[in-house]
């Protein structure tokens, strides 16, 4: 088993997802949009993000690791920068939905998702309904887990897929619920858990880089026709091929594009774009509106928002992150060299630790 292989190619893979809901949301407020309404399409990244989250966290996470420090480290990596730009909303003259107390609160605990009313699931910082998702996610994750190393193979991957039929018929009676109900967008997650245990235990599929993003087409073609929210349903399999073929070729040790520090980096920054990216356009809209064509506005914006992101994620997610973690860190996200650092300072404190002490044990 290849457990301790970074795969970068994952963090970069992250920025592409976020862009997608970037071009989404330019769309949704009128900025600009891609020919033919494909930018309509942009919502599904979320689901790339729910799948890859599922299978990073199965790769990466120690079975010995306690659960309490689980959730220490899921709270770290989310909660800093989503509680800055609760702050954040609260102080620009825009929010995308509403601003109130009753939507606050549940935003800031990231329970937002449970309620039915859009002013207090899309309230605040609107994006931040697909954290609350997560929340959940993390919760049930060591359950999850204990409960798939119990169960045949063949019923694992049967869970996640039975769990996608049902959601995308809870999807069609419901739209609204089918979008953003953890309990639904958990079969997402699952189906990114049981391959992300699979490749650990040693799975090896091979699948080309070309059949994953002709599968990736093929569902984006399917999804351009069928009603919201069922492509949620259509392109996690798909994306899972993506991330399969890209976790292949990490643990191969092939080089190539993105592996480049540039586009890991981005990787990274690709969380903070995610959360800001909405307010900034809600925001600076409509002071735009007369510096040139749509695509001149749709690009200013995202350069401003990649601006804000760098920002957040170096001023409040890096260093939040290491106070509130520690030194471990996830290994399937880990970027180039990372592990091998980590291994040196950890080996350096393991030594320090050993020195006999006055007083106790150790």
């Amino acid at each position: 088993m290849s457990r301790g292989t970074a795969l970068p190619r994952l963090t970069s893979l992250r920025l592409f997802a976020a862009a997608v809901v970037v071009v989404f949301h330019l769309d949704q407020w009128g900025i600009a949009s891609l020919p033919a309404s494909l930018s309509t399409l942009g919502f599904v990244g979320v689901s790339f993000f729910f799948v890859l989250s599922g299978f990073v966290l199965a790769w990466g996470t120690d079975p010995a690791l306690p659960a309490r420090r689980f959730y220490r480290h899921r709270f770290a990596r989310v909660w800093p920068s989503h509680a800055v730009m609760v702050g954040v909303a609260a102080l620009v003259p825009v929010v995308p939905v509403a601003r109130s107390w009753e939507a606050a609160v549940p935003n800031l605990l990231l329970v937002q998702s449970w309620w039915t009313d859009p002013e207090v699931v899309f309230g605040m910082n609107g994006v931040a309904w697909s954290l609350s998702c997560e929340l959940f996610f993390y919760a049930m994750f060591p359950l999850t887990v204990w409960a798939l190393r119990r169960v045949p193979g063949v019923v694992q991957w049967a869970l996640p897929l039975t769990a996608l039929v049902v959601a995308g018929y809870v999807g069609v009676q419901d739209a609204a619920l089918g979008e953003h109900l953890p309990a639904l967008r958990f079969s997402e997650f699952l189906l990114g858990v049981v391959a992300g245990l699979a490749l650990r235990g040693g799975w090896r599929p091979r699948v080309h880089p070309l059949v994953a993003a002709v599968a990736v087409v093929v569902g984006l073609a399917i999804s351009y026709r069928t009603p919201f929210p069922l492509p949620n349903v259509v392109m996690p399999l798909p994306f899972l091929l993506v991330l399969l073929s890209a976790a292949a070729r990490d643990l191969d040790g092939r080089t190539g594009w993105l592996r480049s520090r540039a586009l890991v980096f981005a990787g990274e920054a690709s969380f903070a774009l995610y959360l800001v990216h909405e307010l900034v356009i809600v925001n600076l809209a409509p002071y735009l509106w007369e510096v040139g064509p749509q695509w001149v506005i749709a690009l200013l914006i995202a350069a401003i928002a990649c601006a804000l992101a760098v920002l957040l994620h170096l001023g409040v997610e890096r260093p939040c992150n290491k106070l509130l973690r520690g030194r471990s860190r996830s290994v399937a996200l880990a970027p180039p060299g990372a592990l091998a650092h980590d291994a040196a300072e950890a080996e350096a404190v393991g030594r320090a630790d050993a020195t006999p002490r006055e007083g106790g044990r150790v």
